[in-house]
C-alpha cells in the first residue's frame, strides 16, 4: 500500500510544527529576559507582540500541526488504510493559510491581544480570520480521519479499537467538542468587533473562550498520553499494565474535558457561584483520568522490572533505560506531568485559586503541562519516528540524550521559581514588574532564578531543533518507510462503543453550560466598545 499523499502531509505538518516551535521558543526567550528585572528593556508593545506570538505558536500551532502529522502516521500504519486525498490536502492548505494570516497580524504588531485574545482588546481582522480558517482546516482533517476509521470499523466490528487509534479518535472528539465555543466567539463577536467596531459583552466572550480553552489542554495531553501507553511498554519489552484502564482514561477525557471551563472564571463576576462550583467538581472528575494514567504507567514500569527479576522496593525507578533518548524524553515528561497535575488541582480549587489567579504561578503550571508533559513527549516521539517519517536516523544520539535532561533541569528551575513567585503575588501579563512600587525582593531574585532555568530550556530547544535539522540534511539514510505498525487484534468490549460516551459527553456539556449562558443572556448583555491594546 502506498502512502505518498499521507507521507507528504506528515512531513509538511511536522516540519511546520518545528518551525513554529523554534520561533515560539525565541519569542519565549525575549519575553523571559524582558520580564526579568534589570536584564532587557524593550518597548511594551514589542513585549506584548512577543508574548502573543509565544502563546499562539506554542499552545496552538506547534501542538496542532505535530498532532495532525502523528495522527495521520498512526491511523494509516495501524489501520493500514489511505485517507481521502482531497480532504487531507484541503485541511493542510487551510490550516497553513490560517496560521500564516494570523502570524502576519501578530508579527506586524497589530494583534497584541495575547493568547487568550480577550475583548474589548481588538486585533487586526487577519488575526481572527486566520484563527477561523485554521479551525475549519482542523475540522476537515478530523473528517478525513473519522471516515478512514469508520471504513475500517465496518469490516472489524468484532475487534477492539487498537489503543493508539483510540487515542487519536479521543483527541479529535475532544477537539470537536471544544472548538465550537471558539468558532462562536470569533464569528459572532470578534470578527464584527474588529471589522466594524461592534461592541462586545466581555463576560459572554470570555465564557465562550474558556469553553474552548480548557479542553484544549486535553487536546495536547491525550496524544502525549497515547505515546506513553504505546511506546514505553515497547521500549521495555513488556505489555501495558492495563489497556482497559487506558481506554477508561480516554473515555473520561471525552466525557469530562469540556464542561470544566468556568473554573478559569472563578473571579469573574456575573456567573452564579453554584455554576462555578459545578465546573470545579467536574474538573476534579477529569483529574481522575490523570491519576489513572499515572498509576498505569508506574505499574507498567514496575511490572517490567519484576519480570526481569528485580526485587528491590524502588529498584524499578533506577533500573530503567534512562540512557535511551526516547525513554528519557517520555519518562521525564511523565514526571513533570505529575507535578503539573498537582498544581492543576490547586488552580481548580475554589478557594486556593484566589491566591494564585493571574500570578506567575499559572505561567509555571502552564509550562509543566504543554511546555514539558506534551512538548518533551513530542520531542521523544520525533527521535523514535524519524526513521519512519523522514527515512533517516537521528544525526546525533548523544545530543538527543543530553537534550531531554537539559529540558527537565531547566523546566524544574523555571517552573518552581515561578510557582513560588506566584505565591508571593508576582503578577503575570505585565511587561515589567519594576512598575510596581515597592517591588518585593522575592519577585526580583525568583525572576532571576527563573531566567537561569529559561536559558537552559532555550539551550535544550536549540539542541533539539539543530539535531532535527541536521537529521533532515545529514542523518544516516535508513530503509524504513513504516508500512505498518502491527498490533494483535483483541475482542470488542463495551469500552469500544464510542457512541455511548459521545452522547453522555454532549449531555454533560449541555447541562454544564446551558445554565451559565441562560444567566448571561436573561440578565441582558452589557457590550462595551473595543479598544486597541
Amino acid at each position: 500500500m502506498s502512502y505518498s499523499t499521507e507521507n507528504r502531509f506528515i512531513k509538511i505538518s511536522i516540519i511546520f510544527s518545528f518551525i513554529s516551535l523554534a520561533l515560539g521558543g525565541l519569542f519565549g526567550l525575549i519575553q523571559l529576559l524582558a520580564r526579568t528585572p534589570y536584564i532587557l528593556n524593550i518597548d511594551p508593545q514589542i513585549y506584548y507582540m512577543v508574548l502573543t506570538g509565544h502563546g499562539v505558536l506554542m499552545a496552538i500551532v506547534w501542538t496542532a500541526f505535530f498532532i495532525m502529522g502523528i495522527a495521520v502516521f498512526v491511523t494509516t500504519r495501524v489501520l493500514k488504510v489511505n485517507l481521502n486525498k482531497v480532504l487531507l490536502n484541503s485541511s493542510l492548505i487551510l490550516s497553513l493559510i490560517g496560521t500564516i494570516l494570523a502570524a502576519i497580524a501578530i508579527l506586524s504588531g497589530q494583534a497584541n491581544v495575547l493568547y487568550t485574545f480577550y475583548p474589548p482588546l481588538k486585533a487586526h481582522p487577519l488575526f481572527y480570520l486566520g484563527a477561523a480558517i485554521l479551525v475549519i482546516g482542523t475540522w476537515i482533517f478530523a473528517v478525513a480521519i473519522f471516515l478512514a476509521f469508520l471504513s475500517w470499523r465496518k469490516s472489524h466490528k468484532k475487534e477492539a479499537i487498537p489503543l493508539p487509534i483510540y487515542g487519536v479518535i479521543a483527541t479529535l472528539i475532544v477537539w470537536l467538542e471544544a472548538t465550537p465555543g471558539l468558532a462562536i466567539e470569533v464569528l459572532k463577536d470578534l470578527i464584527p468587533m474588529s471589522l466594524f467596531g461592534s461592541p462586545v459583552d466581555v463576560l459572554e466572550a470570555r465564557t465562550y473562550f474558556w469553553y474552548f480553552g480548557h479542553p484544549l489542554v486535553y487536546f495536547w495531553l491525550i496524544p502525549a498520553i497515547t505515546l506513553w501507553y504505546f511506546t514505553i511498554p515497547r521500549i521495555l519489552n513488556t505489555e501495558l499494565f492495563s489497556e482497559t484502564m487506558a481506554k477508561v482514561v480516554f473515555i473520561l477525557f471525552i466525557i469530562t474535558s469540556t464542561p470544566v471551563g468556568i473554573h478559569h472564571q472563578l473571579v469573574d463576576t456575573g456567573i452564579d457561584p453554584s455554576y462555578k462550583y459545578l465546573h470545579t467538581v467536574l474538573t476534579y472528575t477529569v483529574a481522575i483520568a490523570s491519576f489513572l494514567t499515572a498509576f498505569n504507567i508506574i505499574a507498567t514500569l514496575e511490572k517490567s522490572y519484576r519480570e526481569k527479576g528485580g526485587r528491590k522496593l524502588f529498584g524499578w525507578i533506577k533500573n530503567q533505560p534512562w540512557n535511551n533518548p526516547v525513554f528519557a524524553s517520555l519518562g521525564l515528561a511523565f514526571i513533570i506531568f505529575g507535578l503539573g497535575g498537582i498544581g492543576g488541582i490547586i488552580n481548580a480549587s475554589y478557594s486556593l485559586n484566589y491566591i494564585v489567579h493571574n500570578t506567575v504561578w499559572i505561567v509555571g503550571h502552564f509550562h509543566t503541562m504543554v511546555g514539558t508533559a506534551v512538548t518533551l513527549t513530542f520531542m521523544g516521539a520525533t527521535y523514535l519516528l524519524s526513521p519512519f517519517i523522514f527515512g533517516r536516523n537521528i544525526f546525533s544520539g548523544r545530543l538527543a540524550l543530553w537534550q531531554p535532561y537539559l529540558w527537565f533541569v531547566g523546566m524544574m528551575i523555571f517552573s518552581l521559581s515561578y510557582h513560588i513567585a506566584g505565591i508571593f503575588g508576582m503578577p503575570r501579563r505585565t511587561s515589567s514588574i519594576l512598575s510596581y512600587s515597592p517591588i518585593p525582593s522575592e519577585w526580583v531574585y525568583l525572576s532571576q532564578i527563573a531566567m537561569i532555568g529559561g536559558l537552559i530550556l532555550f539551550l535544550s530547544g536549540v539542541l533539539f531543533i539543530s539535531n532535527i535539522g541536521l537529521t533532515l540534511i545529514k542523518g544516516p539514510v535508513i530503509s524504513m518507510n513504516g508500512e505498518s505498525l502491527n498490533i494483535d487484534p483483541k475482542p470488542n468490549t463495551m469500552f469500544d462503543n464510542l457512541k455511548i460516551w459521545i452522547i453522555i459527553a454532549v449531555i454533560l456539556i449541555i447541562v454544564a453550560y446551558i445554565l451559565p449562558f441562560m444567566e448571561i443572556y436573561t440578565r441582558g448583555l452589557s457590550p462595551v466598545q473595543p479598544r486597541l491594546p
